[in-house]
């Protein structure tokens, strides 16, 4: 259950990152890392609990650089890094 939830999350933040359009270049950089990351969980091996501890330390990162210019990115962010810490990762 739960990490199919994780799952949900992290679909969602893809498509918000692929839709965000205002960008710098450093935040560019940044979230089409994130999102190649992303993409790596969401397409890897069943048990990806390798994946999710760096992923969640990109998505801390990522939250402090751009998080007063892509709220509803930020959001997800921050609700995937919860169910991580939820599932003890």
């Amino acid at each position: 259950m739960d990490k199919e939830k994780l799952r949900e999350q992290l679909q969602a933040l893809h498509t918000e990152l692929q839709q965000v359009e205002t960008l710098d270049d450093n935040e560019r950089e940044m979230l089409q890392g994130l999102a190649r990351d992303v993409q790596e969980v969401l397409h890897g091996e069943a048990d990806r609990n390798q994946h999710y501890g760096p992923l969640s330390d990109r998505l801390r990162e990522t939250v402090a650089q751009v998080e007063a210019s892509h709220p509803r990115a930020t959001m997800l962010m921050r609700q995937i890094i919860d169910q991580l810490a939820y599932m003890g990762i």
